[in-house]
């Protein structure tokens, strides 16, 4: 009945859109308008050399040490690769030094080699240079080839490698869980929402849709920007569907006009899309980590226990604090996983009949085996919380943030995957114009990464067959 349903939605607004003046191939509809164009000029016009030294802070974090190299060719033109490699180095200064002392004679060193490097203008040396301070800031992060893989290929390095580590889980048996999933419109428990198939994610329809509209509108506009700071003309703005349901908006530039652009002006066009997701995702959970508290305990979702009712906050067992360990891991997944439940386990209270259990109503003996049974749920505390009328805001906002972070953060990664037709693949191609190599070459190296790349994505995808199967079945009986 439910799919009956979502089909008849999904019919009807395809038909309602056929009807009007967007453009459609089979089902898929292109709504276009002029009305954004203006805002996007009067954006571009605020400090366009900021907006491209941006744009080349882009490059150098969506490829690392390749992407410095390939700034190099321009370093006549800007000194923005110096800027780079100097907050680079800074941050690795930071990171590493031991003593004021120590901390002045690296950054007079990194001075200096800056210097030599603006004059040399020698792609090796920025590459060898760029890897090094990239690597060695990610070295306290993760495992030391990680960390170098990181500094020369960038992010794509990680991405790639995890997605490679779970098609070998899935091929060996080890895992069932797919490593890759769409999201698609779903309802669970009589709600409307998102349902990330496979992956027991579920994201209710708002704060899916909010997400969503921002994902799509700072990504297409940040690709507008650097656009029209580099003089490119937009033809239109707007909205990309599948039937009714959006699945993408666009900027539309004169096709012609941007092919036939200088190499460094498609690569900062298509470097700001992820590189905006990226920061808008960075500050949507440092403001979600700045408003989660911890909270004083677990509540009580299901309980048999006449002394603790459901609501009740359980904060020691015995005295033993049971509190997560990290309050921010704790609240992402209750964002994540909303209707998930945990329970007290059989280690903490083993070889007990009777335990104390301390709650916010006092403290009560319960006997282990009834304990063990009882339903728990992680709430976290807000710093700041506000009700209207009868509304937690305080909760919605928190929501909010983590799905914007969420969204953002995983677009912007598999966005730079170096195959078509993401941006990461045709960032590919100009990349490879620094190596001064013939058409048909680049041709091969971008085939061969979008064969690999779409191989590894079906491996990780696999899983979701057999569940696709599944459900097909339980619809036929």
């Amino acid at each position: 009945m439910f799919f009956l349903l979502i089909l008849a939605i999904f019919v009807i607004g395809t038909l309602i859109l056929a009807k009007t003046d967007a453009e459609r191939h089979f089902i898929v509809f292109l709504i276009r308008t002029k009305h954004f164009l203006r805002f996007i000029d009067e954006i571009a016009r605020i400090m366009p050399k900021l907006w491209k030294f941006i744009a080349d802070l882009a490059i150098v974090l969506s490829f690392s040490g390749l992407g410095a190299a390939y700034l190099s060719k321009y370093r006549k033109d800007s000194r923005n690769l110096d800027i780079i490699m100097l907050i680079s180095g800074v941050l690795a200064i930071l990171m590493w030094s031991r003593g004021l002392l120590l901390s002045i004679v690296m950054l007079c060193s990194l001075l200096m080699g800056i210097s030599s490097l603006s004059r040399l203008k020698n792609p090796f040396f920025d590459f060898i240079v760029a890897t090094s301070l990239i690597s060695s800031i990610f070295l306290s992060a993760m495992p030391w080839y990680l960390a170098i893989f990181e500094g020369i290929f960038g992010p794509l390095a990680i991405v790639f490698g995890s997605l490679i580590e779970h098609a070998f889980a899935i091929t060996s048996g080890q895992s069932a869980i797919p490593g890759v999933s769409p999201i698609i419109p779903w309802i669970e428990a009589g709600q409307w929402g998102f349902v990330i198939p496979g992956l027991g994610i579920f994201v209710p329809i708002g704060y899916g849709l909010i997400s969503l509209i921002l994902l799509l509108v700072v990504h297409e506009g940040s690709h507008g920007i650097l656009a029209r700071v580099h003089k490119l003309r937009l033809k239109s703005t707007g909205l990309l569907t599948l039937g009714p349901l959006p699945i993408g908006a666009f900027v539309e530039p004169d096709e012609e006009e941007f092919n036939e652009s200088e190499s460094i002006v498609k690569m900062r066009v298509l470097s700001m899309g992820s590189f905006s997701n990226l920061i808008l995702a960075i500050l949507s959970l440092l403001l979600f980590i700045f408003l989660i508290m911890p909270s004083s305990g677990w509540v009580v979702k299901d309980s048999n226990i006449s002394s603790i009712e459901n609501g009740t906050i359980i904060m020691a067992v015995d005295d033993i604090n049971i509190s997560p360990e990290s309050h921010i891991a704790a609240a992402m997944d209750a964002c994540i996983f909303s209707n998930r439940v945990y329970t007290i386990k059989n280690s903490t209270i083993e070889n007990k009949s009777i335990i104390n259990v301390t709650t916010n109503k006092g403290i009560f003996p319960v006997r282990s085996e009834e304990l063990v049974r009882v339903k728990l749920r992680y709430v976290p505390r807000f710093r700041y919380s506000y009700n209207f009328l009868g509304i937690d805001v305080s909760a919605i906002l928190i929501n909010i943030l983590f799905w914007i972070y969420f969204f953002n953060f995983n677009v912007a990664l598999v966005n730079l995957l170096p195959i078509l037709p993401f941006d990461g693949g045709k960032m590919l191609i100009e990349l490879m114009s620094m190596f001064n190599l013939s058409e048909d070459a680049v041709k091969r190296i971008v085939y061969t990464f979008l064969f690999l790349g779409l191989l590894i994505i079906l491996i990780n995808a696999y899983p979701l067959l057999n569940m696709l199967f599944d459900w097909l079945f339980l619809i036929i009986t």
